[in-house]
């Protein structure tokens, strides 16, 4: 009778695993995701606009800036693909336009306080590495690690002046297939979230200081 529960529970676990199996999106088969989400804002910097005498290094303040770029809506785009059961590569694009807010205050001469506003385009490429924790599934949907690098671009309003700089990202998701075929030309579809803490250096930037944007994006996927 043991033997018999124990041979039960066998092909119980093996039914299940090939279920879980044939859930996933198949090996080394494209995968391409457009998603909408947000990425959060972060403080440039600060800077005194200071009048400095000839032949002297005393300074005298005129005024004071603070800069801030806002958070903003974006637009997510992926292309993916499963190396293992465990591993995965993919490549990534984003794009939004956050406003650089930068408020002036002290003035001298008492004037009010003000905020220039101005709207980037904001572009970031990247790429890195993706690891499927398929041990914390939970209802069909298969948790995953993320990090990698890349690149950022960000074009001042009117397309005036041109910032680049570099990224690096660690980030979490999950993802679940919602439907899947074994023969076509499309192979399936399905769903995923992200989540991500992107540190940016370079790009607009009062200070030389890293900048920590956390963005987060709802995505479908379909495999080829």
């Amino acid at each position: 009778m043991t033997v018999r529960a124990s041979l039960i529970a066998i092909l119980v676990v093996l039914a299940a695993s090939s279920a879980r199996a044939q859930g996933d999106p198949p090996l080394h088969r494209l995968q391409l995701a457009a998603g909408i989400g947000f990425v959060g804002g972060a403080p440039l910097g600060s800077a005194d606009a200071d009048l400095r005498s000839t032949g002297s290094s005393d300074t005298y303040r005129l005024f004071a800036t603070s800069s801030r770029l806002a958070g903003a809506a974006i637009l997510d785009l992926r292309a993916a693909v499963d190396l293992t059961r465990r591993y995965g590569f993919e490549a990534h694009a984003l794009f939004g336009h956050p406003e650089l807010r930068t408020s002036v205050s002290g003035d001298v001469e008492n004037a009010p306080a003000v905020t220039a506003v101005e709207r980037l385009d904001h572009y970031l490429i990247d790429g890195g590495i993706i690891i499927k924790l398929d041990e914390l599934r939970v209802s069909g949907w298969q948790p995953f690690a993320a990090a990698g690098g890349g690149y950022v671009r960000q074009l001042h309003e009117g397309l005036t002046v041109t910032e680049e700089g570099r990224v690096f990202y660690v980030g979490a998701g999950a993802r679940r297939m919602l439907m899947s075929r074994t023969s076509g030309l499309i192979r399936g579809f399905g769903a995923r979230g992200d989540v991500r803490l992107n540190i940016l250096t370079g790009g607009i930037t009062v200070e030389d200081d890293a900048r920590r944007h956390v963005s987060a994006s709802g995505s479908l996927f379909v495999v080829f």
